[in-house]
Formats: structure tokens, sequence, C-alpha cells
């Protein structure tokens, strides 16, 4: 059986864990190091410890964004958000500045 893509298939929670990010974690936590790599590392691994919400609609996009509208699925968001950026602060994969 081969998977037909005439869909494009799509994780929801990227764009949800990188709104959280930038609506709740840029503004109030100083990062030590704001470079591309670190904020990237941020968000994906946050997205490797959350569950992923697939789907190939807009309508299924905006149920699971609706879903996360409830406190507690927030937090846990949130709380993933600030584990992963205390272990990229704390070994940073991009070269020293110079």
């Amino acid at each position: 059986m081969e998977f037909a893509r005439a869909s494009s298939v799509f994780n929801a929670m990227e764009p949800i864990v990188v709104s959280f990010f930038e609506e709740h974690i840029l503004p109030n936590y100083p990062l030590k190091c704001g470079c591309d790599k670190c904020t990237t590392d941020i968000i994906v691994l946050t997205l490797n410890h959350l569950k992923p919400q697939y789907t190939s609609t807009q309508a299924g996009q905006a149920y699971i964004k609706a879903l996360y509208m409830n406190p507690q699925m927030q937090s846990d968001i949130l709380q993933e958000l600030t584990r992963s950026l205390q272990i990229v602060e704390s070994k940073p994969q991009h070269a020293p500045a110079e």
C-alpha cells in the first residue's frame, strides 16, 4: 500500500508552540542567547516532548487549536517550553560568538 499525498499532512502543534513561545516566553524571560539556532532548538525540543496533533485540513487545524484553549493544555505547553529553554541555555549547540 502506498501513501498518497493528495493533501499535505501537518502537525498542528507547531504553530501553537511557536505562538506560545512568542507570546509567553520571549516577553517574560530574557534569553541568554536569542540566535535563530537556539530559538529553533527550543521550539523543536518542545515539539519532540509534546504529543503531535496531525491534520490534513484547515478545519482539523482549527479544531486542534480550539482544544488548546484549555488551561491545562496551555500549562503543559508552557512547562515544556520552559524545560526546553533551560536545556538549550545550559547546552547551546551553536558556535560561541567571538
